[in-house]
């Protein structure tokens, strides 16, 4: 009789923790509406995941206890945290006031240039991901001239495999200070792709008024995905070709996680490249 209390007892505990491994909810701004491609983290966990179109999120991790918080960022909006349990609720976003800063504009030589890892032909190392990853990130770190600014012109990467009816995808920007890369983006705009097809993604960013003095990290980020019933399960993943002598590859797993610098094999680099306007300072 004692073993069997005991055994109820510890059961319930069990229950009362992993109870919290599915989390949902929505995110949605002052006047009620859904925001999508919010990021959401366990706060102090590489645990996280991105909300949908609509606002709408699902967290599914047997890690996931009810001492834990959840961490919603958005570009556009002021950083929430909120303790756990969650479920099929709204969490309320603010926006975030922000000071335009002046354009300054430059009458120096100005030529475009090519920075970054060209990719030319096919790989046999790739970087791929998969439908549980919404809101990992992987970058490569962009090195600046000395006495040159960068003005950024276009991006582009390829996609080799591509096992979705549609994925969306979003460019981030992050200044780098002392070797350390910055967890807060630079960009005040959302740059969000959606593709339905492999090849070469070009992006342009020449109305962005984005520059450089130093060197920076762009970073792709997968924030949400179509499947396709016609593909096999094994198949459902995004190849992305490295380059040798390209890296290190930067990465995270949700948007409030340290950047992770890493050098693999031939220091192996992700394959993207800008298009830069360089001029002197």
């Amino acid at each position: 009789m004692k073993f069997l209390y005991k055994t109820i007892i510890l059961s319930c505990l069990f229950f009362s923790i992993t109870s919290y491994a599915q989390i949902k909810g929505k995110c949605v701004d002052i006047f009620g509406k859904g925001i999508a491609y919010v990021n959401i983290s366990v706060k102090g966990k590489s645990i996280g995941t991105v909300s949908n179109q609509k606002g709408d999120f699902y967290l599914n991790h047997s890690s996931i206890n009810q001492n834990d918080s959840l961490i919603f960022s958005h570009l556009n909006f002021n950083k929430k945290t909120v303790a756990i349990p969650l479920s099929v609720k709204e969490i309320e976003l603010t926006p975030k006031v922000e000071t335009l800063e002046e354009i300054v504009i430059s009458h120096k030589k100005r030529k475009l240039k090519i920075v970054g890892t060209k990719i030319v032909s096919r790989g046999d190392s790739k970087l791929f991901t998969r439908s549980n990853n919404l809101g990992y990130e992987s970058g490569k770190i962009i090195k600046v001239k000395k006495n040159k600014i960068y003005d950024i012109k276009n991006v582009q990467f390829t996609i080799e495999e591509f096992g979705f009816k549609s994925a969306t995808f979003r460019i981030n920007f992050y200044n780098i200070r002392d070797d350390i890369i910055d967890l807060e983006k630079i960009n005040r705009t959302d740059f969000i792709y959606k593709i339905i097809d492999n090849g070469i993604v070009n992006i342009d960013l020449s109305k962005q008024h984005l520059s450089f003095r130093n060197k920076f990290l762009v970073s792709i980020e997968w924030i949400d995905f179509e499947n396709d019933d016609d593909i096999e399960e094994g198949w459902k993943r995004i190849d992305i070709p490295l380059a040798n002598d390209a890296g290190p590859i930067c990465s995270r797993k949700n948007v409030n996680e340290k950047w992770r610098i890493k050098r693999i094999g031939n220091n192996l680099g992700l394959g993207i490249h800008l298009e830069v306007e360089q001029y002197s300072q």
